[in-house]
C-alpha cells in the first residue's frame, strides 16, 4: 500500500484495486483501505474526492471517442465562463462563479462531465492492462501445449505433477509441458473442474478472463466463458484464493506460499464481475457434505439444544453458522434429517425454533429471538 502515498486523486481513480474497494467493499478490502487511510490521513481529502468521482462512473454511458471527449471538454470549459444570453455587463460586473446557484450547478457538470469522461477512458484503460497482465503470465520458456476440447463431452487432462483438469466442451486451456520450480500455472477459457496434486511448495494458479485462482492442493471448478461478464469459482474440497490480475500486489500474491486475497474453503463461491472489477462471495448451490463417511452424523436429534445441531450441521458441510448460543441453547429439537440438502435442513431447524437464516460472505447467520418451549 505504500505506493499510494503520492497518488494524486486522477490515480486512486483509475486504479482498479481503489474503484474495487469503493464499488463493492468485502471484509477484507475494507480493513486494508481504512487502516492504511488512518495511518495516513493527510490522504483522506483525496479519497474523499475520488470515491465521488467512482461513484458516479456508476452510469454506463455509450462509449465516445477521444477527439469527441476532448471538443465535450473545450465546450464545456468554454460555456462555464460565458455569460448567460441576454445579461448586461455594463450593469453587471460579478463573475459569474460568484452566484451560489451557478457555482453549485457549474460543480455538478463538472462532476457529471468528469464521470462521462472517465469512464470511457476506464474501460480502454482496463482492457489494455488486463490485456497486459495476462501476457506476462509467468510461464517456463519451454514447450507449451494447448488443448481445446471439441466434443460434446468432458475431457480429462493429466498434468506432469500428477494434477487432473476435466474440461468442458469449448473449453480451452494452455499450460506448460513442465511446470517451473516456484510455481505451476494454466490458463483457462470455458469451464473445467480441477483436482490439484498437493504440492506446498509450489502453488498452482489458474488465470482465467482477469481472475486469478491460487491452490496448493485441492479440487475446485471455474467458470469463466468469454462471452460471460462473470467468473465463478466453486470449491469442492480444501481451499483457494482468488484475487484479480488488475490486483496492485498481484506478483507478490501470486509469488508466496500463502494464500491470499479472498479465501474460499469447500461449498463456498466467488462471483467476478468482470466489468465491474467487483466479487461476490456466497456458498455453492448445492453443498455437500465435506467430512467422511465414517465422520457423517446421523442427524437425528430428539430433544437436542438448536446451538448444537447447528454446530453439529456446520461441521459436516465445513461452513459456518453464526448464531447466539445462549437464545438457541434452550429451544430443544427431535427430527431426523438424513435425507434433506442443507438448506432444507436449515429451513426446517428455523421454522421449529422461531428462527431465519441469511447467507452473509460465504456464512451462514442464524437470527434468532429465542423460542418459547
Amino acid at each position: 500500500m505504500d505506493r499510494y502515498i503520492d497518488f494524486s486523486v486522477e490515480d486512486f481513480v483509475w486504479d482498479t484495486f481503489f474503484r474495487q474497494w469503493v464499488l463493492s467493499p468485502t471484509r477484507e478490502t475494507d480493513m486494508v483501505w481504512n487502516d492504511w487511510i488512518e495511518s495516513n490521513p493527510e490522504i483522506l481529502e483525496k479519497i474523499q474526492q475520488a470515491q465521488a468521482i467512482v461513484l458516479s462512473l456508476r452510469l454506463h454511458e455509450a462509449e465516445i471517442g477521444d477527439d469527441e471527449i476532448n471538443q465535450v471538454v473545450k465546450q464545456t470549459i468554454t460555456k462555464i465562463g460565458q455569460p448567460l444570453a441576454g445579461s448586461d455587463h455594463s450593469k453587471y460586473k460579478l463573475p459569474v462563479f460568484s452566484i451560489p446557484w451557478l457555482q453549485f450547478a457549474a460543480s455538478v457538470a463538472v462532476i457529471l462531465l468528469l464521470g462521462w469522461v472517465a469512464y470511457a477512458f476506464l474501460i480502454k484503460k482496463e482492457t489494455r492492462q488486463q490485456a497486459a497482465t495476462e501476457n506476462s503470465m509467468i510461464l517456463n520458456d519451454g514447450a507449451m501445449t494447448e488443448k481445446v476440447n471439441t466434443t460434446d463431452k468432458a475431457i480429462v487432462i493429466s498434468l506432469e505433477d500428477g494434477s487432473h483438469i476435466t474440461l468442458a466442451p469449448k473449453g480451452k486451456i494452455r499450460y506448460a509441458d513442465k511446470f517451473s520450480l516456484a510455481r505451476r500455472e494454466v490458463r483457462l477459457e470455458g469451464e473445467a473442474f480441477f483436482d490439484i496434486a498437493k504440492d506446498p511448495d509450489r502453488p498452482f494458479l489458474v488465470y482465467s478472463n482477469g481472475l486469478i485462482t491460487k491452490v496448493l492442493g485441492t479440487s475446485f471448478r471455474i467458470k469463466a466463458y468469454d462471452f460471460s461478464d462473470e467468473v465463478t469459482v466453486e470449491v469442492k474440497t480444501g481451499r483457494v484464493s482468488v484475487f484479480a490480475q488488475s490486483d496492485p500486489n498481484v506478483k507478490e500474491k501470486a509469488s508466496n506460499r500463502e494464500l491470499e486475497g479472498v479465501v474460499l474453503n469447500p461449498n463456498q463461491k466467488i462471483i467476478y464481475a468482470r466489468d465491474e472489477v467487483r466479487m461476490v462471495k456466497t456458498l455453492v448451490e448445492k453443498p455437500e457434505i465435506v467430512v467422511s463417511k465414517a465422520e457423517t452424523p446421523q442427524f437425528e436429534f430428539e430433544d437436542t439444544p438448536a446451538s448444537e445441531v447447528f454446530t453439529t450441521i456446520g461441521k459436516a458441510y465445513g461452513i459456518d453458522i453464526l448464531f447466539d448460543e445462549e437464545l438457541l441453547k434452550g429451544c430443544p429439537l427431535t427430527a431426523t434429517l438424513d435425507n434433506q440438502t442443507l438448506h432444507e435442513k436449515l429451513s426446517i431447524i428455523c421454522k421449529a425454533v422461531e428462527a431465519n437464516y441469511e447467507i452473509l460472505d460465504g456464512q451462514i447467520v442464524v437470527h434468532s429471538k429465542g423460542c418459547k418451549n
